[in-house]
């Protein structure tokens, strides 16, 4: 799967050490020196990764942000920037950047920062690809991506975005053994320090909306030592009267 970054630095040399890179680790590049001309580029192109620099000499990298998020563009943008300032980053996140490097910076981080983004990015074109269907069945459990409403029996289920996102997972993979570290990088890929008690706890959630007994799961099981299993089987599925 190509991954598109573009960066947006002013300083030449700076550009061209990370176009070269990104070009060596197989991206796809795209490159402006200036923040008018990245906006000329993104009215015809569209990145997956931007990498920003917030001191451009026509205009400061935060309004590019404001501009794309008032377009509800959700493209993942990486300030690198000389500010090191916490007013500066927290204002920053604040507007919707998702990641922020500080120069100089080593290679080797700018890589695993921009590999974390690629992680989101790639799931996202996997969900987006699947989501062209507006609704999908898996034994007595019926998806609407449309709604963003799942059933189980004719029966909405009230689950968060990450319940549903993580429920979707589990019916595209049902009947194989999906492992703790699969499930910690695809839904929580953005967190420092991962916890299995995060996972644990959004299980026990999930388990509780749609298992009849939630501690004997006749869907959602854990196999020690491996990891959970979605077990659909085969079959009617009756759909109770209301």
């Amino acid at each position: 799967m190509s991954i598109t970054i573009l960066i947006i630095e002013d300083q030449d040399h700076l550009r061209e050490y990370m176009k070269k890179i990104l070009e060596r680790e197989h991206y796809q590049v795209l490159s402006s020196s200036s923040g008018q001309e990245a906006l000329a580029l993104l009215r015809s192109n569209n990145p997956d990764i931007i990498l920003l620099d917030l001191n451009l000499g026509d205009m400061d990298g935060r309004e590019i942000i404001t501009i794309l998020r008032r377009q509800h563009d959700e493209v993942p943008i990486m300030i690198v920037s000389n500010f090191n300032e916490v007013d500066t980053k927290v204002h920053s996140f604040d507007l919707g950047c998702d990641d922020y490097l500080t120069k100089p910076f080593y290679k080797d981080e700018l890589l695993a920062r921009i590999k974390r983004l690629h992680t989101r990015v790639k799931y996202a074109k996997l969900t987006e690809e699947h989501t062209l269907k507006e609704k999908e069945s898996f034994g007595p459990f019926s998806v609407d991506y449309k709604t963003g409403q799942i059933r189980k029996n004719g029966r909405g289920l009230d689950l968060s975005r990450k319940l549903f996102d993580l429920m979707v997972f589990f019916l595209r993979n049902r009947n194989q053994i999906v492992s703790k570290e699969q499930l910690l990088n695809r839904f929580w890929w953005d967190q420092d320090n991962q916890s299995d008690n995060t996972l644990i706890v959004h299980i026990h959630m999930l388990r509780s909306l749609i298992e009849e007994t939630p501690s004997k799961p006749q869907f959602l099981k854990t196999k020690r030592g491996m990891g959970y299993f979605f077990e659909i089987e085969e079959g009617e599925y009756p759909i109770p009267s209301d």
